[in-house]
Order: C-alpha cells, then sequence, then structure tokens
C-alpha cells in the first residue's frame, strides 16, 4: 500500500476485535470504537463453538497458541432426534486425514476468556486505536473505509441504503451453564426437539453450556421459573449418561432469525460484517465461525492489491459480497432446513428423518460430509492454501 490508510470499525465484539487484529498487519491505522467499555465487552456470560476453518483462520493471525490454553475441545458429538428416538454418535475418526490429526471435532470457549486474549493482542499493534464514538467525532478523522460490526440488532443498517432479508423463527434460545454429574466431559450434543434444537457444549470436565431453542413466549417463562423447575424440567429431556447437579453463572436469552443485509448499488466506502451482515439459526454453531470469515475474506482482499486505488476501495464491498455469497447461502439453507425438517412434529416427513439418520449410522461418506460442512466449511481449502 502506497498511503498509509485510516479504518473505522464500530462494534468492538469478537469479530470486530478480530478485524482489526486482521487489518493491522497493512500500513493503516484502525480506530475501533463501541458505547461500551472494555470491561463490560469482556465480562460476559457467552461461549462459542469453533470449528477448524476457524482454527486455521486463528493462526493465520496468529492467535491459536494464544487462544488455546483457554478452549476445551470436543472428540465426540451425537445427534440426536428426540421425536422419532434416534441418534448417531459421531467421533474424530469420522473426520477428513488433513485435520483428524487435532484430535478433537471442534472446541469451546467461554466469551470472556476470547476477549480477554484479543484485547491483549490488540495492545501488541500500536496502529490499534481503541477509543469512545465521543472522542472519536472531536477528531474529525477521515476514514478510507468503514466496517460495522455492531451485532444481529444493529440500529446502523437503517442508517445506509442496504437492503435487510429478514425471516424470523418466532423462538428465541435461552443459554446458561450446568453442573453434571457423569463422566461425559469431551461429548457435544445436538438434540432435535419438536420446539426446537437443544444444544449442550462442554466447557471444562463436569461444566456444559445449555443452549435452548423453542418459542419465545415459553423461553421467558423459563428465565422466569425457579431453578429447580427448571432442573427437573430440563432432566426429563437429556440424555440418560447426564446427571444435573446445579445450573451456575447468568441466564441469557436471545431471539433467533435468518437475516442477510446485502448492498446496493452505490460507492459508498462502507460495509457490514459478522453478524450485522448476517444471521443463522444457531444449529450446528455456526454463528461466530461464519462471521470470522468474512474478516478472513477483508483480509484477502486487501492483501491481493499491493497498492489500494481509490476505485479499488470503492469497489471493494463488491468484491467481499461476491467472495462470501456462496457461504453464506449455503450455511443459511442447511441450518434452515435442519430447523424445518427436523424440529416439529410433521408426520409426514419423518420417513425423511428415519432414512438421514440411518444414512449416518450406515454409512461413513454421509459421517464425513456431515462433519466437514460444520466444521471447514466451503471455503477451507482457499484459507488453507493462504497459509
Amino acid at each position: 500500500m502506497k498511503n498509509r490508510l485510516n479504518f473505522k470499525i464500530v462494534g468492538a465484539g469478537p469479530t470486530g476485535l478480530l478485524l482489526s487484529i486482521a487489518l493491522s498487519k497493512f500500513d493503516c491505522d484502525i480506530f475501533l470504537t463501541d458505547q461500551l467499555g472494555k470491561d463490560r465487552l469482556i465480562n460476559k456470560d457467552k461461549t462459542y463453538a469453533i470449528t477448524h476453518s476457524t482454527r486455521i483462520i486463528l493462526s493465520k493471525f496468529g492467535l491459536w497458541q494464544k487462544l488455546e490454553p483457554y478452549l476445551f475441545g470436543f472428540n465426540t458429538l451425537s445427534i440426536s432426534d428426540s421425536v422419532i428416538s434416534s441418534t448417531s454418535i459421531l467421533t474424530t475418526s469420522d473426520l477428513d486425514d488433513d485435520i483428524s490429526a487435532s484430535q478433537n471435532i471442534g472446541w469451546v470457549v467461554k466469551h470472556s476468556d476470547l476477549m480477554s486474549v484479543f484485547f491483549r493482542e490488540m495492545g501488541n499493534h500500536d496502529n490499534i486505536f481503541f477509543i469512545t464514538p465521543q472522542k472519536l467525532l472531536h477528531k474529525n478523522k477521515l476514514f478510507d473505509y468503514q466496517f460495522f460490526s455492531t451485532g444481529a440488532n444493529s440500529l446502523d443498517k437503517k442508517l445506509f441504503d442496504f437492503v435487510n432479508f429478514k425471516k424470523s423463527y418466532n423462538q428465541s434460545c435461552l443459554t446458561f451453564k450446568v453442573v453434571i454429574r457423569g463422566n461425559c466431559e469431551r461429548r457435544a450434543y445436538e438434540i432435535f426437539r419438536k420446539e426446537g434444537p437443544l444444544a449442550l457444549l462442554p466447557l471444562e470436565k463436569n461444566l456444559y453450556q445449555v443452549i435452548w431453542t423453542s418459542s419465545t413466549l415459553k423461553s421467558i417463562e423459563r428465565l422466569n421459573s425457579d431453578k429447580n423447575l427448571l432442573i427437573d424440567n430440563l432432566s426429563t429431556i437429556l440424555p440418560d449418561e447426564f446427571k444435573l447437579d446445579q445450573i451456575i453463572g447468568e441466564f441469557n436469552i436471545f431471539p433467533v432469525s435468518l437475516s442477510l443485509n446485502y448492498p446496493l448499488l452505490h460507492f459508498k466506502k462502507l460495509l457490514f460484517v459478522g453478524d450485522a451482515f448476517h444471521t443463522f439459526h444457531p444449529v450446528g454453531g455456526q454463528g461466530l465461525n461464519t462471521c470470522w470469515r468474512d474478516v478472513n475474506t477483508i483480509f484477502d482482499i486487501l492483501n491481493k492489491n499491493i497498492a489500494i486505488t481509490k476505485m479499488n476501495m470503492k469497489l471493494f464491498k463488491f468484491r467481499y459480497f461476491s467472495s462470501r455469497i456462496l457461504d453464506i447461502i449455503v450455511t443459511m439453507l442447511v441450518t434452515d432446513s435442519l430447523i424445518s425438517i427436523f424440529a416439529n412434529e410433521n408426520f409426514f416427513i419423518f420417513p425423511i428423518r428415519k432414512f438421514s439418520f440411518s444414512l449416518l449410522n450406515n454409512f461413513i461418506f454421509m459421517r464425513k460430509l456431515v462433519l466437514n460442512q460444520m466444521t471447514k466449511s466451503l471455503v477451507f481449502f482457499k484459507i488453507k492454501k493462504l497459509l
């Protein structure tokens, strides 16, 4: 790059932080801004599933080894359908050879640990400036490009000429942590139920994150119920090997939607990244991993341009959108299809559901196909070639 650029990133969540670290590799100044302070950004009781495509991206930016001490890997994945009483267990032997050496299907990380590692890494780059919106406004900076990573409910979407497609599932996810008794600490669970999927992610030995999807009304009712009653209710639908001990930490609830925020044909130098760009149903844990693939694409596009011209930057959003759309559409179709087929009591599609589990249990190529989409994504090989 011939001229030093100024980039503005609005939103200092996991996507905004990774984007600032990625852009710091170039000859530029990055101004990262958020209404919340650092402590409030870090101290949130959330959990993320990490896939192999994300492992490659984080390694690319020198973050994997720094984050690894805070990750908890799982080596088996149980997929079950409670309506038709079918279960399939996927293991590391079902992974492709190029990723099986890790001995993990995926990893789980706490939000606070992830954000702490990212903020420490930001401190190693003198061209990243974390600043409040008010102070940044007083600087009167002219920005070569602005990135908005302000989340699924971003108000910024209404301020710019982007078209927002959205499908509401009329569902919400209730999340909380549970302490269990038993010996199942390295297995993750995806349980399809008529009201929505229930995911269980291992955080450490005998500690699991529960992501419980149901109607918004039911989720609110459970949020406000007595903890002992909630444990009794949850115990009736968990696998037999789970013995619930207690609920710990905070309860969180968030709505579930499918959305895509795409640009009109104008040359404004701004774009949306991560959940502000797209959202999916949380089934399969694709959310944050897809957001970070957005960041990887932004880096790759800029990295290919030895000299960034004004025309290059004007066309930047269209190159970004065209590079990302296939991965996003496929993820939308897969997650939406899983909900449409497996999260209901439609008698007419029971044969499809039973046949799906029969394929999973009897054919290794089907198990590999499922794990490839979940852990590597369509862009995995492109990322791999760049390392």
